[in-house]
This record gives C-alpha cells, sequence and structure tokens, in this order.
C-alpha cells in the first residue's frame, strides 16, 4: 500500500510559501460587480484565464449545466431552461454560477481557454458582449427586510 505521503504531493505555492487562501472565498457577487464595473477588485475568480485553468475543476456536473445554459443562451430549446442546483457545502455551485457569469459575459472571448480546458466545446459560446448577465448572490440577501429603492412592492397597476 502506498503512503499518502508518497501519493500526495503539496501544491507548489505551497511548498514556495506563495499559497493563495482566496481560491477557496468564491464570490458570484464580485464577479458580476465586476463585469458591471460597480466593484473594481481583481480576483482569481474576475480573470476568467485564472479561474478556469487555475481554480476550478470543471466536473462533469458543472461542464452539463455549462453547456446547458450556453445552448439556451444560443437558442437551443431543446436544453432545459431551470437547472437546480444542489449539491453540499464545497460541492461546486458557486464555481458553476461564476463559470456561467464569465462564460456567458465573455462568450467567445474565452473560447480558447474553454477548449484547453474542457469546460464547453467553444461552438456554443455566444459572441463576447452579446449577453446581459443577471445575477442574484442569494447569501448576500436578507431575510428580514429589503433595502435599497429597487427592492420593495412592486406598484398597482
Amino acid at each position: 500500500m502506498t503512503g499518502i505521503l508518497t501519493s500526495c504531493k503539496p501544491r507548489p505555492d505551497l511548498i514556495a510559501g506563495s499559497f493563495n487562501p482566496e481560491i477557496f472565498t468564491a464570490s458570484l457577487r464580485q464577479v458580476i460587480g465586476h463585469y458591471r464595473g460597480d466593484i473594481k477588485v481583481q480576483t482569481t475568480y474576475t480573470n476568467a484565464g485564472a479561474f478556469f485553468r487555475e481554480s476550478t475543476s470543471p466536473t462533469h456536473g458543472m461542464r452539463r449545466v455549462v453547456e446547458n445554459v450556453m445552448r439556451r443562451l444560443g437558442g437551443d430549446n431543446m436544453v432545459p431552461f431551470l437547472t437546480r442546483l444542489e449539491t453540499g457545502f464545497g460541492g461546486g455551485k458557486t464555481h458553476t454560477l461564476i463559470a456561467c457569469a464569465n462564460l456567458a459575459t465573455r462568450g467567445n472571448e474565452l473560447a480558447e481557454i474553454a477548449q484547453q480546458t474542457g469546460i464547453v466545446d467553444s461552438k456554443y459560446l455566444p459572441a463576447a458582449g452579446s449577453v446581459s448577465v443577471v445575477g442574484i448572490a442569494g447569501d448576500e440577501l436578507s431575510v428580514v427586510r429589503g433595502e435599497g429603492d429597487k427592492v420593495g412592492v412592486p406598484p398597482e397597476i
């Protein structure tokens, strides 16, 4: 039997002492805000190249959801229009949403990265800038009361 110290090799950034704990703090709000221009922070999640190459591993489930979303954006009505992401903590829900936000916003600008990482066939990517992405970071919504001038009861018709 192979021992754990033989079979598991630490990442080079751990050995070099340059480990970035940011890889464990995915934020959909930062990515959506980055593309809207109201959040100026640069992270591994707002940099699509770094995200796909260094910070996520496209699982079968992630690839399936991303392909369905990109195909639906391209007008394919034969794929589901609704997907419920349901996994435990650390199951990839936020990474899947960030992948969709990056790919839908930047589209075919990310064709090479999409092909290299196997996240989605680049033929399904929309033209860059052709999709308006709207995202709701549910973990940041108040369950007590709404705030802001755009939240509230709709006017009577």
